[in-house]
């Protein structure tokens, strides 16, 4: 009954007002979508150069519900929604600095942070003689005395429990993707993946990637695309990252997509492959599988394992490439009932309406 009255309120008295600032294209594309006829978002500048305003332009149309403002103004939102990842501990970051000032800055409404990440942070964090999860440990007190007693919204149900029993406020939130932005087309017999190119290397499972990367050519020729790495000479008109028609086409000819990630929380590209029709061969303990995933259905599993992911990959492309068409219609069918905008939708007004509006 609350979300019932939450969304009279917002579609036909006035839309909520939203303070926030530019982090990640894809999330945010789909959340000012999702909510276009409940919110209007004020973006506020962010210098940070993978976040700027430039970069939003260029990769994604800005709605109709969205509006670029220079800085944080008082008493003109409902309420701040501000983004942080494990890097916003490490205050040379532009990022960092960005979520400490705007924090510091609101003060007058109820902010909700969204957590992207898992306390997995070696690269920064670890010091001699101390073990990983010392060091997850201690992104774990940094995010806390960032995030406060606030509200934090995480990506999957297992972060909950990667983040830990100090975080009394956290909600998990799978994403809503629409399925008319992705699409299958004929597909060729190549596996594709998309996760980020450099930074965070466990938090990717990338030096396990990069082995594949350098492993698959070697056995029966097959390359594994790469997005932003080596997929740019598969289009005439470059980097299929920035250019969104040509990653739509990437990976919607792509027969598989390969994810070796175990300790993201949900993960977009993944979504956005098995929406593409992509047979998604995905890695064992990744966040959340047991809620969606069903082996040889409507993915493939993998131990983390060169020599099993290698004859696995081996073996799809070479011959079985209707069994993988076949887990892909079934993936793109699981992704349209999991991780919709509407669902994603109804998960933000029920949480804004129990959690924000009622204090």
């Amino acid at each position: 009954m609350g979300s019932i009255l939450f969304i009279f309120y917002t579609k036909f008295m006035q839309k909520l007002k939203i303070a926030c600032t530019t982090w990640h294209v894809m999330n945010y594309w789909d959340m000012f979508n999702g909510l276009k006829d409940d919110a209007h978002f004020y973006l506020i500048d962010n210098p940070a150069k993978e976040w700027r305003r430039e970069e939003y332009l260029a990769s994604r149309p800005i709605p109709d519900n969205v509006t670029f403002v220079p800085y944080y103004e008082k008493g003109k939102y409902d309420f701040a929604i501000l983004n942080v990842d494990q890097q916003c501990i490490n205050p040379k970051l532009g990022k960092s600095q960005v979520v400490m000032e705007l924090n510091e800055a609101i003060q007058d409404i109820p902010k909700i942070f969204i957590n992207h990440a898992t306390p997995v942070y070696p690269e920064f964090v670890l010091e001699p003689e101390m073990t990983k999860e010392q060091g997850e440990e201690i992104v774990r007190e940094k995010i806390k005395e960032i995030v406060g007693d606030n509200l934090m919204v995480v990506n999957s149900h297992e972060a909950v429990n990667e983040w830990g029993s100090r975080f009394k406020n956290v909600v998990p939130m799978w994403h809503g993707i629409s399925a008319d932005e992705w699409f299958p087309l004929p597909k060729e017999p190549r596996v594709a993946t998309a996760v980020s190119a450099g930074g965070c290397d466990e938090y990717y499972n990338r030096m396990m990637m990069n082995r594949v990367s350098q492993e698959l050519p070697k056995q029966n020729g097959h390359i594994l695309w790469w997005a932003k790495r080596n997929t740019s000479k598969l289009f005439r008109m470059g980097d299929t990252f920035t250019k969104r028609e040509n990653y739509q086409k990437f990976l919607g000819q792509s027969l598989l997509y390969l994810d070796l990630t175990f300790r993201t929380p949900m993960n977009r590209g993944r979504t956005e492959a098995m929406l593409s029709g992509c047979c998604v061969v995905q890695v064992e303990g990744a966040h959340d599988l047991d809620r969606f995933a069903k082996h040889n259905e409507n993915i493939i599993i993998v131990p983390n394992n060169l020599e099993k992911i290698l004859n696995t990959l081996n073996l799809l492309l070479e011959t079985e490439y209707e069994k993988c068409i076949e887990i892909g219609k079934n993936a793109r069918k699981t992704a349209i009932k999991h991780f919709n905008r509407e669902q994603n939708r109804k998960s933000w007004l029920d949480l804004i309406n129990n959690k924000i509006l009622k204090k």
